[in-house]
């Protein structure tokens, strides 16, 4: 099923963080969040090619992610790539997964984000996440 957005105008519209900095403190975007019954989270961003990964946005993906591994939950950080050109829409299931987070370490990766999560809902057995369409 695909869902649509239901605000397209607001999507597009950028969120500027001006006047909430001061040095390295200020807000920080991410991309997407897979919540599933509060027994696991996916949680990540989305890169253009070879786009920096911030430290900042790091440490608060393995800050959540370290946060729920705590609490004995299932988490995932993850950053994906795209080659996608600015005009077209970015589909999330088919970035690839560069690097994920898990269990307090980043490993490197390349495999498309819908194989990915597909791999993850069998490991984990989380079937809400088997059937993504």
């Amino acid at each position: 099923m695909k869902r649509p957005i239901k605000f397209e105008k607001r999507f597009k519209q950028p969120i500027i963080f001006d006047g909430l900095q001061d040095g390295l403190v200020s807000p920080t975007d991410i991309d997407f969040c897979f919540e599933v019954d509060n027994k696991f989270l996916l949680i990540g961003d989305c890169k253009k090619d070879d786009a920096p990964f911030p430290t900042g946005q790091r440490l608060v993906i393995e800050r959540i992610v370290d946060s729920w591994r705590a609490l004995k939950r299932i988490s995932i950080g993850i950053i994906s790539t795209h080659s996608t050109s600015p005009e077209q829409s970015v589909v999330l299931a088919n970035t690839v997964v560069t690097k994920f987070y898990y269990e307090g370490k980043w490993y490197n990766n390349f495999v498309v984000f819908s194989d990915f999560v597909k791999e993850i809902a069998e490991k984990f057995n989380i079937n809400k996440l088997k059937n993504l369409s």
